[in-house]
């Protein structure tokens, strides 16, 4: 595409005024100023260097599965299409652009072990480190070596050890950055060549009941759980969880337990602190099934919030805002989004 923005030539491959309801699961209406979908580093480095010289902001998406677009985007938003997957024994070099859960069947058919409890996670190996992934008590932080991102402040490529990546819960160095300074690359990732599945986490204990399973067994409870709970955004727009499970004090478990004795909790790191499912918060609050216009919760599932199909970013901001407030008048417990709201 030719054109002028700022005085330069339009790069190859960029669009304007680009429409980003198929860039997204929730499949919202909403447009960027400049798109470009990124193959090869080359094309990164000009889509850089162009955002800079026309002071745009910039918007990384793998699949946009993480994100809810309120409003339009005012700069240009690089959707990473780099592909590769590079076996070194236990180690895995994947670029950013490659399914996650494509990616975890993969391992699993090279008997590579580890990932079975994150399968059908959706987006890309990109957007995995940056938010920390987690399903069924297996987080992505426990196989990361190295994560190679481009630093668009320094117009250079960067590797951060497991270390310096800084993981917590859906939380990392690269989500705490300012939006558009790191762009993932490369993941490395350690896995094991012994089939050890991790059983110990909630429904997926129920399922074995302590029996012993193999990695492909969890793989296949794993994909049943999260089929017969969440829909396919293909079909229903949405971005699977909406709010992050809150991590309270004992002390405030306890209390609400005497009003609520069948209230779930779970273990963290810390011994005063608990993990509380935002699900039961939201189902015990009334939400399942609940519609505002085209903007819904799913009836199978309190977390997700899904577009009826003419739903708009605000109207699921929206019904998400008065989600949070209900529980917190309710429980007193906040909420934070585990999706990214622009």
């Amino acid at each position: 595409m030719s054109g002028d923005a700022g005085g330069e030539q339009l790069l190859e491959g960029l669009v304007e005024h680009a429409s980003l309801k198929a860039f997204t699961s929730f499949g919202v209406e909403a447009s960027a100023q400049y798109l470009i979908q990124v193959y090869e580093l080359a094309q990164l480095r000009q889509a850089i260097e162009f955002a800079r010289d026309n002071r745009l902001p910039c918007l990384v998406l793998g699949e946009g599965s993480n994100v809810l677009f309120v409003n339009d985007f005012p700069g240009i938003v690089l959707v990473m299409r780099l592909q590769g997957i590079v076996r070194e024994g236990e180690l895995l070099r994947v670029a950013a652009g490659e399914n996650w859960h494509r990616l975890v069947e993969w391992s699993l058919s090279q008997e590579l072990f580890g990932l079975e409890n994150l399968a059908l996670i959706p987006g890309t190996a990109g957007g995995a480190p940056i938010q920390n992934i987690g399903a069924y008590g297996v987080e992505l932080m426990r196989f990361v070596e190295r994560v190679r991102v481009y630093d668009t402040q320094r117009a250079e490529e960067r590797c951060f050890s497991a270390e310096e990546c800084d993981f917590g819960y859906r939380d990392s160095v690269f989500k705490r950055a300012p939006r558009g300074r790191f762009v993932v690359l490369e993941l490395e990732l350690r896995l094991s060549d012994k089939d050890c599945p991790e059983l110990g986490y909630g429904p997926l204990a129920a399922m074995f009941e302590g029996k012993p399973a193999t990695a492909r067994q969890v793989f296949d409870a794993v994909c049943a759980l999260r089929r017969s709970k969440l829909p396919d955004p293909r079909l229903l727009g949405n971005a699977g969880s909406f709010f992050k499970n809150p991590i309270v004090s004992l002390a405030k478990v306890q209390s609400l337990r005497e009003r609520w004795p069948e209230l779930p909790s779970y273990p963290t790191e810390d011994a005063e602190l608990l993990k509380v499912p935002a699900a039961w918060l939201l189902e015990t609050a009334g939400w399942k099934g609940a519609v505002r216009g085209q903007a819904a919760v799913h009836e199978a599932h309190a977390l997700v919030l899904v577009n009826l199909g003419a739903a708009t970013g605000e109207e699921l901001f929206l019904l998400a805002q008065e989600m949070s407030s209900s529980v917190l008048q309710r429980f007193g417990i906040a909420l934070q989004p585990e999706v990214q709201i622009l």
